[in-house]
Formats: structure tokens, C-alpha cells, sequence
């Protein structure tokens, strides 16, 4: 009865927690005075479990890592002819991907590699250089300024010390943590950026580089300004909980195991040195010891050192404006009521102000809940506004519980929160976010779609205007125009007593009337199995307001008639659909195309797969690992092509030995 009551009571509680606990802050980092003092706070700090997997990931990754406007506008910096950018959130907030043009040229991450390939015209496509990296360099992103070629990516760098040594029972000798189950790391991951002058196309020369110890996190571009965004551990956490008490405290004796190591060729050569004291922050309420490194550099500076500052504290997603960007923190840490356990999560937002290459903190905040990606947030006339989830539970050693809502927030300019909409959508999920002007369309899902349209034009009233439900679900928001939005995501089928994914699902929402959204079109392709990656990456979109056309790769599954319920189906396509798309015929597919030689499912190629589409001129092209080809966009009849033939393998394919399944069971 006891647990009945207190159960009884938990929402109540949960929400009194979230409206108390997590009011906003504005908690400046502090500076690390000295390498004494930083010893002493993280000799404090311990690891969540976050960091086994960070430190196995590390090791999994290290020898195998491959590789918002309206629209995105037709531009022509660079060159005079028009060609479209990269699918961004903000307009002129330019973000990093894998193929990039400049009207001219294209640019594509594939196998490892770089290549530049002369792209107009279409009939004379073919690959003039190819940047090949040596030094374990893995790119994964591009940016194109007039001149210059940025490639960010991961660097692998194996550390010259031995592993560190734990006891083994009573035993005096002690043995390498090597030959534990759980290893440790040798080395680290550096987020890398190499510039290129790309002036003499056929000549691309490596005009400057700048590394941060971490994971590539996130990357921006404004004008002519890179910024990026590292995150790790110190160095010494990556062996924990398994040094000892001595082996701890010689740990914390090394500043390589506790400064982030950072190099820029604009500084003494670009020799690796730690970062100096007075470039170290930390934030004082922080929870897990790890750090982000944020760096800034003009392309057209390459003479003039990156601004580099760490900060002590965790970092999960970034979004960016022109003027600030801002970095979330999600923050799981457990508190205990009335004898159980309960867990409210909350994020912090950490703001810095960009200013031709040079980042600085400005402001800290905090908000109830997490959030599910970049486009749940967004910054409008000074207010920064923020979309969570609300997911709570708790356990009171017999009993768990979990409830869940949605949340808008809005913060002034100081990231104090000056109005709020919580308790959207009880017991579901955000699968789907879009700040646009005074507005934010807003998907949460369980077993139907509700689409919510909620009204910001005064910062400290948001409130619902509309909703509409349908079945399925959108896990990304378009902008068509100031009337509609289009959806992509997914149907559903709770036909067998639950919810189940289906097909891919396109929708066009009117939103004209904002009290009564209405679906005004849909499609769904496919049954259940097919699958795009726009559903999760909004840069694989391709959308072209003005000829009122869009397409995205796609794999389609078609599931047989004679198949089981609950069945997946067979892929039967691999490609990109193209279509046409207008409020009043809705979405019309104009092209299938495809790179894929064989019809056959089991004998498609990998490497034939389409990643991205993009225009230049009057052309589409499909860019897959394997092949760059362009079509007219009046008939998407083919008007050219450049092929790539995977590496041949360094034992050669007939001298690979031939096991015979039966006989390896």
C-alpha cells in the first residue's frame, strides 16, 4: 500500500522536481587556476557509464572509420552558375557533409579518399585530383570556400607510453591491463581540420591543418569561419575503475593524461602541445569529467593561430546561428525521494558568441528534459527556444515507473527562462521538431501523429494553436512555404495488437489555418523495411522550392501477397526517387534512378548506393562511392557519368581460402 500511494503521487512529484530543480542558470565556467587545482577536481569526479562505451567505441572505430532556411537557395558564389547547397537548418549557416559543390566542381568523401571532380559540364564529367591520406585521417566532412577545401575528420593517434599496470590478486607483479577482457584504448581519436588551396584544381595543396584531441562533435561555417567542436575524456579516465589508489594518483601526475593536446600548423610548426592553463575552463556544477575543445579559425587566414578553449564538462549536440552557437548537455543524474530512486533529466545549454573565427562564452542555461536533435532548437530576435522530452522514472526497489511529456522553453538573451509550454502530449515522445519565424511545428508520437502548432510570437506566452493526429509518424519537418509543411517519416500498422512501422511516409501538411492543420497530401512508398537516410539526416535531402521538385535515396521493401502477417518485406529498389511536389497535385514521382547494375537484391553493390543529390545548372546528379552521374532535370534522361572501381583487395580474391560453413559449425 505504501508503494501504491507514493506511486500515486510520483507525477505529482516528478513535476514539483522539474519546476524547482531545474530553473534556469546562468553559470559562467570558471578558469583553471592551476594544474594543482585541476588535479584536485577531477581527482573528485567519477565516470558514468558512459565511458566504457566511449573508450570501447574509441577502440572499435580507431582502424575502420569511413567515412536551415526555407530551402536550400540556389546560389553561385565561387562560380556563375547556379547550383544548390547542402540541405542546412540555418540559411547561411553553412554545416558539413560528405559531397559539396561549388558550381563547378564537386567535391565527395568516398572510400577514405577526397575527389575532386570537374562536374560542368555534364558531358565532360571525370576526377581531376584525389587527396589520399596516410596518416590515419579519416574525412567526414567538407566545406568549399572560393579557393580552399576543408576536410574535418577523425585522426587516430597511438600513444608511445606502455598501458598502464594493475596488481593481480597478492601477487607483487603486476600485469598489463591488456590482458583484462575490457582493454584499454592505445591511443586517441583527434578532430582534425586540413585546409586546402584548391586554386589550381588538378594541384590541391595542404595549406594548413588543426587538430583537437576528442571526437569530431559538430562543425559550422559562417563566411569564410570554420568552427568545430571536439569531445573526450582526460586521458587517465579511459583506464578507470581499474588503476588503484597509486596508480590513480600517478595518473593525475601527467599533464598529457589531463589536458586535451591540441596542434595547429600556425603555431611553432604544428607540434602537438597541451593546451596551456589559461585556455581551461570548467563548468562548476559539471557531473562527468570529460571536455569539449571549441576552435575557430579563418580560411583566409591561414598564417593567424585557431582560438582553441576547453571547457570541462559534457557536450552532446550543437546548434548555430549566426551570431552564437549553442552546445547541450544532457544531464542523468539521480536523486532520491521518499525512499526510491528518481531520475529527472535535464540539459544544460552552454552559449558562445562567434566572431569571424574567435568563439567566447557568453551564458549558461538550463531546461527539464532532453533533446532529440538539432532542430529542437533555434534562436529568433534574441530568444533562444528549445523543444525537450520530459522522460522520467523512478524505483523504489520493488517498483519502477516512467512517465513522459514534451516541453517548449523559450530564454532571453541571458538563457533565463522568461516562458514555457510543458506537459504536451502525456506518455509520448518528440520524434520531430521545427522552429520557423514565430513558430514551432511540433511531431510527438506513441501510437498516432499528433502535430502540434505552437504560437512563440510572444516570448513569454507560448501556446498550442493547433493539433492535428493522423496515424504514423514524421521524423523530419520541411519547410515548403509560409503555408505548408512536408513530412518525412513513417506509417504504421497496429493491425496485430500493436504498433509497428511500415512503409516510408511523405506528407504535406497545410497549416494555412493554424487552428485546424490538415494533412493535404500523402504518400506511402514501400512496406515495411524500406528505409531512407533522410529519415535521420536532413542533409540527404534534395529540395528545389522554384521548380517545385525534391528527391532523397531511398531502398525500397516490398513485402510478397502471400507472406506472413507482421512480415518484412524484400528490398526491390535501391536509388533515389525524385518528385514533384505542389499543394494542389501533391507529391507526383517524376524519376527512379538508380546505380545499381544488377536488379537482384543479393548481388547489389554496397558502394552503388545513393548518398546525396544535388543540382548544377539544368542537371541533377546522383553521387554514390562508386559513381557521379548527372541528368537532365527536364526528362532525367542521363547525360553523363564518372565511375570508380572498388580497390582490388590485398590478397587477391582467388587465394582467399574457401570455408565451408557446414564444417566451421
Amino acid at each position: 500500500m505504501r508503494s501504491l500511494k507514493f506511486f500515486c503521487f510520483l507525477p505529482v512529484l516528478l513535476m514539483a522536481l522539474a519546476g524547482e530543480a531545474y530553473a534556469a542558470k546562468s553559470l559562467k565556467p570558471q578558469r583553471v587556476k592551476s594544474y594543482a587545482a585541476l588535479k584536485r577536481m577531477l581527482s573528485q569526479r567519477q565516470t558514468g557509464s558512459s565511458l566504457v562505451y566511449s573508450a570501447i567505441a574509441q577502440q572499435i572505430t580507431a582502424g575502420s572509420q569511413d567515412a536551415a532556411s526555407l530551402a536550400s537557395e540556389a546560389v553561385s558564389s565561387g562560380s556563375n552558375v547556379a547550383h544548390f547547397e547542402t540541405n542546412v537548418q540555418v540559411a547561411g549557416v553553412d554545416e558539413g557533409d560528405g559531397v559539396k559543390t561549388d558550381g563547378d566542381y564537386i567535391y565527395q568523401i568516398a572510400d577514405g579518399r577526397v575527389r575532386l571532380v570537374k562536374a560542368h559540364s555534364a558531358q565532360a564529367l571525370a576526377q581531376v585530383a584525389e587527396l589520399v591520406f596516410d596518416d590515419g585521417f579519416y574525412p567526414a566532412e567538407l566545406y568549399v570556400e572560393g579557393a580552399r577545401l576543408a576536410v574535418l575528420g577523425n585522426a587516430w593517434q597511438g600513444w608511445e607510453e606502455p598501458a598502464p599496470t594493475v596488481k593481480s590478486g597478492t601477487a607483487s607483479t603486476a600485469q598489463p591491463l591488456k590482458s583484462l577482457l575490457w582493454m584499454p584504448p592505445s591511443g586517441s581519436n583527434l578532430a582534425t581540420a586540413k585546409i586546402y588551396d584548391i586554386s589550381d584544381k588538378a594541384n590541391p595543396r595542404l595549406e594548413r591543418e588543426v587538430a583537437l584531441e576528442g571526437d569530431l562533435l559538430s562543425s559550422r561555417k559562417i563566411g569564410d569561419s570554420i568552427y568545430f567542436v571536439s569531445r573526450n575524456y582526460p586521458r587517465y579516465y579511459l583506464y578507470l575503475p581499474m588503476l588503484g589508489r597509486q596508480g590513480r594518483r600517478k595518473a593525475l601526475n601527467s599533464q598529457d593524461n589531463l589536458i586535451p593536446h591540441v596542434s595547429d600548423t600556425a603555431v611553432k610548426g604544428g607540434d602537438q602541445r597541451v593546451m596551456p592553463i589559461s585556455k581551461l575552463y570548467y563548468f562548476p556544477d559539471f557531473v562527468e569529467p570529460d571536455y569539449v575543445v571549441v576552435a575557430g579559425f579563418q580560411l583566409s587566414q591561414p598564417a593567424l593561430p585557431a582560438d582553441v578553449k576547453a571547457y570541462y564538462g559534457s557536450g552532446d549536440l550543437v546548434y548555430a546561428s549566426h551570431d552564437n552557437l549553442y552546445l547541450s548537455a544532457a544531464d542523468y543524474t539521480t536523486t532520491n525521494a521518499n525512499g526510491a530512486e528518481i531520475s529527472n533529466p535535464s540539459t544544460r545549454i552552454y552559449k558562445f558568441a562567434l566572431q569571424d573565427g574567435k568563439t567566447s562564452f557568453l551564458r549558461q542555461g538550463e531546461v527539464p528534459g532532453t533533446v532529440l536533435n538539432q532542430f529542437s532548437m533555434d534562436e529568433n530576435g534574441g530568444f533562444f527556444r528549445i523543444a525537450t522530452t520530459h522522460d522520467s522514472w523512478s524505483w523504489d526497489g520493488t517498483t519502477s515507473q516512467n512517465t513522459s511529456w514534451s516541453n517548449i522553453y523559450v530564454l532571453d538573451s541571458a538563457m533565463q527562462r522568461v516562458g514555457e509550454l510543458e506537459q504536451l502530449a502525456p506518455d509520448e515522445r518528440i520524434y520531430a521538431a521545427r522552429f520557423i519565424g514565430d513558430r514551432c511545428y511540433l511531431v510527438t508520437f506513441k501510437q498516432v501523429d499528433p502535430l502540434f502548432v505552437i504560437d512563440l510570437a510572444a516570448p513569454d506566452a507560448p501556446k498550442v494553436l493547433g493539433e492535428l493526429k493522423i496515424p504514423g509518424f514524421s521524423t523530419y519537418l520541411h519547410p515548403y512555404d509560409a503555408d505548408h509543411i512536408i513530412g518525412f517519416g513513417q506509417s504504421t500498422d497496429d493491425s496485430g495488437g500493436f504498433t509497428a512501422t511500415d512503409g516510408l511516409k511523405l506528407a504535406l501538411f497545410d497549416v494555412s489555418d493554424v487552428g485546424n492543420p490538415r494533412l493535404e497530401h500523402s504518400l506511402t512508398i514501400g512496406d515495411r523495411g524500406t528505409y531512407s537516410p533522410l529519415l535521420y539526416d536532413h542533409k540527404a535531402l534534395w529540395f528545389d522550392k522554384e521548380r517545385q521538385l525534391l528527391g532523397f535515396p531511398v531502398e525500397v521493401a516490398e513485402i510478397p501477397a502471400d507472406a506472413d502477417s507482421g512480415a518484412w518485406g524484400m528490398p526491390v529498389f535501391e536509388g533515389a526517387y525524385v518528385y514533384r511536389l505542389t499543394p494542389e497535385e501533391g507529391f507526383v514521382q517524376k524519376a527512379a534512378i538508380t546505380h545499381q547494375t544488377q536488379t537482384d537484391f543479393g548481388q547489389w553493390d554496397y558502394r552503388s548506393y545513393i548518398e546525396r543529390l544535388l543540382t548544377i545548372d539544368d542537371q541533377l546528379y546522383t553521387v554514390s562511392q562508386s559513381r557521379i552521374q548527372s541528368q537532365n532535370l527536364s526528362d532525367f534522361k542521363q547525360t553523363g557519368f564518372v565511375q570508380w572501381e572498388a580497390d582490388a583487395p590485398e590478397v587477391p580474391v582467388d587465394d582467399l581460402p574457401v570455408i565451408d560453413p557446414l564444417s566451421a559449425q
